[in-house]
């Protein structure tokens, strides 16, 4: 390997080894302000800054319950009537390291190919189609996290969603484009000493300004859980699952798959998780067209290979 390369080449090893969960984020920052709250969340894919406000003359209620199911039950018989409006600014980091890198050190890219359907910084930046947004939330907030608690914390959220932005991430490259999106979720994340679990599922649609983007519905389910009082790999206590299908809006043609399903083996002592995440993503020949048109078949499929080492 050239010597240019090598500091480089360490920097994405160490990103594909410690690459984060797009559904854990860190509180950094929370404070309330009556029945308001302001909140600082930190993910090398998700990072926000979120501003809750109650809709009545509660605060965010505290769940315990610990059932997966119970959990989900609880979101979904109390969004009915929604209690709470969300507005949230966010980026993620990991998505617009790969523009970076593709930008600015091409070479550096480039060599990153392992064959024409794997690329190690795409298979660790893919995921969001773009690299920053403001949505507006209206729906139902609980929380995980017992007052002033240092070890649980974590939020659970459903409800309805709107989402803007300015740009969008064509295969690690920023295009034009003022879209729009609404959807329904069932959104969360616990936190807490024996593991952690993550959950997301969604339906919706986008609308792209960008007449060379195909406008969509898509739908999305992901569930991720950590286990550390079982040390072993386990389909419900120790692994993950993520799928993403876009249809054209004006055909119902599917535009893109993304699969990925992931096994994990707990450490107790020190607290970690040993994962390997294996996928795809795969988008139709139709989803760009005119300038955006892809030239490449390979572009269009890639290989998702993650190992990872989770704290």
């Amino acid at each position: 390997m050239k010597n240019w390369r090598r500091p480089y080449f360490f920097i994405i090893i160490f990103c594909f080894l410690f690459e984060a969960n797009p559904a854990y984020c860190k509180s950094i920052f929370q404070k309330k302000i009556g029945k308001a709250e302001l909140e600082f969340e930190f993910g090398m894919y998700y990072t926000c800054l979120s501003y809750y406000q109650s809709l009545t003359e509660k605060t965010i209620p505290y769940v315990s319950e610990k059932n997966e199911l119970l959990i989900y039950k609880n979101l979904f018989t109390e969004s009915l009537v929604p209690k709470f409006l969300l507005i949230e600014g966010s980026v993620y980091p990991f998505p617009n390291l790969g523009v970076f890198i593709k930008r600015d050190y091409r070479q550096l890219y480039d060599s990153a190919n392992i064959s024409k359907n794997f690329n190690l910084v795409k298979s660790i930046c893919v995921g969001f189609e773009e690299p920053y947004a403001l949505s507006i939330f209206l729906g139902n907030v609980l929380s995980f996290r017992p007052e002033g608690s240092k070890e649980y914390e974590g939020k659970g959220y459903m409800g309805f969603l709107v989402s803007a932005g300015n740009y969008h991430i064509k295969d690690n490259e920023l295009i034009e484009d003022r879209w729009v999106e609404m959807e329904w979720k069932i959104k969360g994340n616990r936190v807490e000493p024996k593991g952690k679990m993550g959950w997301s599922f969604r339906i919706g649609g986008r609308s792209h300004g960008n007449s060379y983007i195909k406008d969509v519905f898509y739908f999305s389910i992901y569930r991720d859980r950590t286990d550390f009082s079982f040390e072993r790999f386990s389909l419900l206590k120790n692994s993950s699952v993520e799928y993403i299908m876009d249809i054209d809006r004006d055909t119902y043609k599917v535009m893109r798959h993304l699969f990925m399903i992931g096994g994990k083996i707990p450490v107790r002592k020190p607290k970690i998780a040993l994962e390997l995440k294996l996928g795809f993503v795969w988008e139709g020949s139709e989803k760009y067209t005119g300038p955006l048109e892809r030239t490449a078949k390979s572009e269009a499929f890639q290989i998702l290979l993650r190992p990872n080492i989770k704290f």
